[in-house]
């Protein structure tokens, strides 16, 4: 498989929101770092809307956005349980 600047920048849009959500929300909104799994729902909504709803797409997004909610709702409550008990 050829990585394509497409394919690339894809990976960056799939990549960096999420990364920038948790820090951000990690550094000044703690208490409300659960946020960032719907958050970062939203952006991917947002940002391949076209892709969405492409048949020939559909299942290998829904399968990047479950593994990127997920890793993101990972790290979002790890930091939310280590806030809670210090």
């Amino acid at each position: 498989m050829e990585l394509t600047p497409t394919l690339i920048l894809n990976l960056a849009l799939l990549i960096v929101p999420p990364v920038a959500l948790v820090l951000v929300f990690r550094q000044w909104l703690a208490r409300h770092i659960r946020w960032t799994v719907a958050l970062t729902a939203l952006c991917d909504v947002l940002l391949f809307w076209d892709e969405l709803f492409y048949y020939e797409s559909f299942g290998l997004f829904a399968v990047l956005i479950l593994v990127q909610l997920a890793a993101t709702g990972a790290a979002a409550f790890n930091i939310y349980n280590k806030q809670r008990k210090d």
